[in-house]
């Protein structure tokens, strides 16, 4: 391909400014779903990646302009970046539809870069800064009486972001990097670059102070620089389990902080007296959002066996309903997958599940309708069990495979048995039974009777599902390094008894 189109970019961002990078690679975009190429950015190399770690670190230096402001003044900056995403709300999602083919007719709903950026704006403006605690054993004169523990920023965060989140993904980490009074170096996948692209000019626009925000966009290469580079001091990165996993392992010979939202195998447990009206009508979003490529999707719905095949209708009814098609068309509610080799992955894995017995129910196949773009059918998948690939491995696409069970105890033991974390939910007439077996769900968040995110609290991965957390004031841990100043009420220190 020849990597000109009507969404080229030639430049990256470090310094506050647009810099021509080192690199003279290109990456090309194109388009998911008509197969067309859009246009082509830079494929950063680790001259371009060192450029803008050291603007990053120079915004951190002692007397500069970020680190002077007033943490009600930072607070205020965080506000102008929020409005700034939200005044470009409608260029973005029909980016969105170009880049990455999520459907621009979707049903309304609040701008979620801008929601999350308020959020942290409030928790900056209160946020602590240092609190002074006394010693709880004081020791003779001249010893620690108390300790003043003064909060800082944990300095240059390695923000990594996936194609399906750009922005709302990447600012789980620019808002508590900000916030705490840190900057970033902010790497989009090679996929799905462009939203990064409006990151920066709204931190122009905003007043952002050089350096505090920067972008770079490339692939592998850039990535691993990135996640090596001295000058970085905590990696978040949102992605595969086997990336994160060499991410995990590159931070821990350094001793270097990292922050993981992986994969997840989620699991909707249906209990006999729930209302599979309802239910129905969540499975589009629950199962085939933006095509099965979100990590918190419930591939493995787990219904009673009394209801097994009322639970299996529900879900196909529900499956057909979804229109899948051009994401510029008013009527489209699911788009393509993001690539011809992703979508190749994902047939296999249908593939494979009929090899090993389940029963394709609805789907499976690619719309007939749809000669260009990579698209497949929302595919559910009948008379699986727990051990079958499809209930094991992350298809991250429109596949989800319905499994019996016979009672509440089994169903929490297959709602368990994955080696991911992430999600899940619980559906019930009673929500008291309902709360009190989603506690029993070993995964970071479970809904009863609905699933979503709240950015207010924290969405946490267990097991290979990711390490740390994001969202809620507990994000702000980790992007914080402390130090302890200790005190005595003496003129004179003298040795510890």
């Amino acid at each position: 391909m020849s990597g000109t189109g009507e969404f080229t970019r030639t430049e990256l961002f470090w310094d506050g400014a647009w810099r021509r990078p080192r690199s003279t690679r290109r990456l090309d975009l194109v388009s998911p779903s008509t197969e067309a190429l859009l246009g082509s950015v830079p494929d950063a190399d680790e001259e371009d990646v060192d450029a803008a770690v050291r603007s990053a670190r120079t915004a951190l230096a002692p007397g500069s302009e970020w680190t002077r402001l007033p943490q009600a003044d930072r607070a205020e900056a965080i506000e102008r970046l929020a409005l700034a995403l939200q005044a470009r709300d409608q260029p973005i999602k029909e980016l969105l539809a170009h880049e990455i083919g999520r459907p621009l007719h979707t049903p309304p709903r609040p701008n979620r870069a801008a929601e999350i950026l308020r959020y942290y704006a409030t928790l900056a403006r209160t946020r602590e800064v240092e609190r002074t605690r006394p010693s709880p054993d004081p020791r003779p004169a001249g010893a620690v009486r108390s300790s003043r523990v003064r909060y800082e920023p944990v300095g240059v965060t390695a923000a990594i972001v996936p194609y399906n989140g750009t922005l709302e993904m990447g600012l789980y980490k620019v808002g508590p990097a900000l916030a705490t009074g840190g900057s970033v170096v902010f790497k989009p996948s090679p996929q799905a670059p462009l939203e990064a692209y409006h990151l920066a000019e709204a931190a122009v626009e905003a007043g952002i102070p050089p350096g505090v925000i920067n972008v770079v966009t490339g692939g592998a290469r850039a990535g691993r620089a990135l996640v090596e580079h001295p000058g970085t001091d905590l990696v978040a990165f949102t992605g595969s389990t086997p990336t994160g996993r060499m991410i995990a392992e590159s931070c821990g010979r350094a001793l270097k902080p990292v922050v993981l939202e992986l994969g997840g195998k989620s699991a909707a447990l249906v209990l006999e007296d729930a209302d599979l009206d309802h239910f129905s009508r969540m499975v589009p979003y629950l199962c085939f959002t933006f095509a099965g490529q979100n990590c918190f999707i419930h591939s493995r719905i787990l219904a009673p066996r009394s209801r097994y095949d009322e639970v299996v209708d529900a879900v196909v009814t529900a499956a057909r309903s979804i229109t899948v098609g051009d994401p510029f068309d008013p009527d489209t509610r699911m788009g393509p997958l993001i690539s011809a080799e992703h979508r190749d992955r994902v047939e296999d894995m249908i593939r494979t599940g009929t090899a090993e017995g389940a029963v394709v129910a609805t789907g499976g196949g690619r719309p007939g309708h749809l000669s260009r773009g990579w698209y497949l059918e929302p595919t559910v998948f009948a008379h699986a069990d727990n051990h079958m690939s499809i209930s094991r491995e992350e298809v991250f696409g429109p596949v989800t495979a319905v499994i019996p069970y016979e009672d509440e105890e089994e169903a929490v033991e297959l709602a368990n048995d994955s080696e991911y974390g992430l999600a899940g939910s619980v559906w019930t007439a009673d929500p008291a039974r309902g709360e009190a077996l989603a506690a029993r769900i070993d995964s970071g968040s479970v809904g009863v009777n609905t699933y979503g995110f709240n950015s207010a609290a924290p969405l946490c991965g267990r097991r290979a599902s990711g390490l740390g957390g994001e969202l809620g004031p507990e994000s702000l841990h980790v992007y914080t390094r402390y130090q302890s100043l200790h005190l005595t009420d003496s003129d004179r220190a003298t040795a510890p008894a």
